[in-house]
């Protein structure tokens, strides 16, 4: 008899954990330890604030639509299709923000953050269509 793996859940709790806690512990690390090298206060607090929280905003937010979009069994299963509509919906959502709480100093590293979070998290999570059987 043939196994169905069409069942396969490819959006979960666990998955979604998977995705989150390394989009904001990897960015944080990785700016937080030139910060403390080179004695850079401001790298250092900006590490887990501005630089580290928006790639974790990011990759929820583009989480949420891919689950969003499996579950209505949409068209975006083209990757690159994919990425270029999370970027525009993230980048949209990052400047309004900046511009909302006027974080006009720190808009590279929200945007830049933003980019990081939302490619890598469009790129490794396929959209599965759901096949009725």
């Amino acid at each position: 008899m043939k196994e169905n793996h069409s069942n396969e859940r490819s959006f979960s709790v666990k998955k979604f954990l998977l995705a989150s806690i390394p989009s904001y512990f990897f960015p944080a690390v990785m700016s937080w330890t030139p910060g403390w090298i080179m004695n850079d206060k401001e790298l250092m607090s900006s590490s887990y604030s501005t630089i580290a929280t928006p790639s974790l905003i990011a990759t929820v937010l583009v989480y949420l639509i891919l689950w969003k979009v499996e579950s209505d069994n949409n068209s975006l299963k083209n990757r690159y299709t994919r990425i270029f509509f999370m970027l525009l919906v993230t980048i949209s959502i990052a400047c309004l923000f900046i511009l909302l709480f006027n974080f006009h100093e720190f808009k590279f590293n929200i945007i830049v953050s933003t980019i990081l979070g939302t490619v890598i998290t469009a790129w490794n999570h396929p959209v599965k269509s759901k096949e009725l059987v």
